[in-house]
């Protein structure tokens, strides 16, 4: 229930909850105490003394329902009319009304102990020497009067003090909960799981015994006990952890919509506590969502509190630490593992191949040497040197991204001529006659490391060979500020979504059957050398796939004219 609307000219009470349920049972104690004197006085048939009970009963339920609506000033309205009607009841000469009067006055002093946070040692003093003070203008000064006074004093000095004691260590521990509950730096539910269990007590009675099973093969039902459950409190915590402003507005039925199926086990679990009667479980929340849809992993602490013995499962405490960040770096080590695995496996089959070609070879030269001619002989020389070069390349290429990882990767800056570097290339891979190699105009000289211009052209060029489409070719050209070397070639587009993941450490963007895994890497050490130079590596597609590397131009100006 919402609370009552306060008229902004009349200020509530400060009063917590603790102190409400102690303002309850106080009201409640004196209500049942004014039951048992009203039927005592109903067996001596005394009309004004029923009459005063009455309205004594009347003021502690109008007193609860004010608490109850959070509208504590009609209560001290109410308090502050009763104690000056029951001063003047005490005065009158019926006996009875002179009793009841006492009870109220009584209990309207124990109340307002209750509520004072100063001076209530004054108080007890006053409203003690008050009540004597009462009862000898009513019966003046007599051994009666001053057992009954007596009594009545030391009956309202005994019940502040137990109020006021019941008082301090309610508030007491309000306050280390709610200050715990606010707090705490982990998100915290406070849920009521009553209508759960009431649910769980009907599928049991209809014959459900294995209840996990039944959830699974009925997530119509999972969704149905998911409904009953109710969020009661929240802290600011929790609602940080969902991306939410206020905690109030997570307040109300739970919210099914942030439970994608991934998540769906933990839940399971809870109703699976208790069904088994658990009064607490740890599980994991995977891929459960906020509300604005950002992905979150949680461990989950859920516990029920007992009353008399039993589960108490209107008052189920939920806490879930935040563990998205460290699943999301036991993901990456998982993938980066794997990765590792799949390079070693690559790194190998690649070394393994053109090294079988070198030592076989190499041993048939050995053996066999005078057997063959001298076209033969270089034939198999030359095949041996190209494996070797691919040998090279793949380990150049393992060691340029270890020392770009460790920080440790140094590059020259001097000018450099592109075009005659594509050459050296070309002729290095012997791949003059495949691959058209022309400049664009008057070509600048790029300010950059001439040997890693070379091997980014290189990688470049092996990458467009092995999954490319012929014919290939480079060309060098200005573009601004930049030295541009363009290697196209006529292959497929690569898909949008892979046009950045083609350049991530070990990526493989595609395996064509019959060809042989590439590392992963040469695209990255492109990358990678390129920007150490101020320059970059990239892809498009327009009609031709182009890997395009750009170099800073010269600051001296120079420049080479294509031959």
């Amino acid at each position: 229930m919402a609370p009552a609307a306060v008229s902004p000219d009349v200020a509530p009470l400060d009063m917590t909850d603790s102190h409400r349920h102690a303002a309850r049972m106080a009201v409640a104690i004196g209500t049942m105490t004014q039951v048992i004197l009203l039927v005592a006085w109903l067996i001596t048939r005394d009309p004004i003394a029923v009459l005063g009970l009455g309205c004594s009963l009347l003021w502690s339920g109008s007193s609860l329902v004010m608490i109850s609506l959070k509208r504590e000033n009609g209560m001290v309205v109410l308090a502050s009319g009763a104690f000056l009607v029951s001063v003047f009841a005490m005065l009158t000469d019926h006996s009875a009304v002179h009793q009841t009067a006492s009870v109220a006055v009584i209990l309207t002093g124990v109340a307002t102990v209750f509520f004072l946070e100063r001076y209530e040692n004054l108080f007890l003093v006053v409203h003690t020497l008050f009540i004597l003070g009462v009862h000898f203008a009513w019966m003046g000064w007599s051994t009666v009067a001053v057992a009954e006074g007596g009594v009545a004093a030391a009956a309202f000095v005994v019940g502040a003090l137990g109020l006021r004691w019941i008082r301090e260590r309610s508030m007491d521990a309000a306050s280390r909960f709610g200050n715990l509950f606010e707090r705490a730096p982990v998100s915290i539910w406070e849920e009521d799981f009553s209508r759960v269990g009431e649910w769980l007590e009907e599928l049991r009675a209809r014959g459900v015994r294995d209840l996990r099973a039944h959830l699974i093969e009925d997530p119509a039902a999972l969704r149905e006990g998911m409904s009953r459950v109710e969020v009661v409190r929240v802290n600011q915590a929790a609602a940080d952890f969902v991306e939410v402003d206020d905690p109030a507005d997570l307040v109300g039925p739970l919210r099914i919509e942030t439970f994608p199926d991934d998540a769906l086990p933990a839940i399971v679990e809870q109703f699976e506590a208790i069904w088994n009667g658990v009064d607490h479980i740890t599980t994991e929340v995977r891929q459960g969502y906020t509300t604005q849809g950002k992905p979150i992993d949680g461990l989950l602490h859920w516990a029920v509190p007992r009353r008399f013995g039993k589960p108490d499962l209107s008052r189920v405490i939920v806490s879930v630490v935040d563990v998205t960040a460290m699943n999301d770096v036991r993901r990456d080590l998982e993938a980066s593992l794997q990765s590792k695995d799949e390079l070693i496996a690559t790194v190998s089959h690649e070394l393994r191949t053109p090294l079988t070609t070198v030592v076989g070879l190499s041993a048939e030269l050995s053996d066999f040497y005078d057997e063959f001619d001298k076209a033969e002989a270089r034939e198999l020389l030359k095949m041996i040197a190209d494996q070797s070069v691919e040998v090279a390349t793949i380990v150049e290429d393992l060691l340029v991204a270890a020392r770009a990882e460790s920080g440790s990767l140094k590059v020259a800056a001097e000018p450099v001529d592109v075009h005659l570097e594509a050459k050296t290339t070309l002729r290095g891979l012997d791949v003059v006659e495949e691959v058209d190699c022309h400049t664009v105009g008057v070509v600048a000289t790029a300010r950059a490391d001439s040997g890693r211009v070379r091997q980014i052209i290189r990688n470049l060029l092996v990458n467009a060979r092995r999954y490319g489409k012929s014919p290939v070719r480079l060309i060098v050209r200005n573009d601004g500020d930049f030295v541009v070397v363009e290697v196209r070639d006529q292959g497929d587009p690569i898909p949008a979504e892979e046009r950045e993941a083609i350049f991530d450490r070990y990526y493989r963007a595609r395996q064509d059957p019959g060809i042989t895994a590439s590392v992963g890497l040469g695209l990255t050490v492109s990358r990678e050398l390129a920007r150490i130079m101020e320059g970059d590596v990239s892809y498009h597609h327009d009609g031709e796939s182009v890997f395009t590397l750009q170099l800073p131009r010269d600051a001296s100006g120079s420049s080479v004219v294509a031959s």
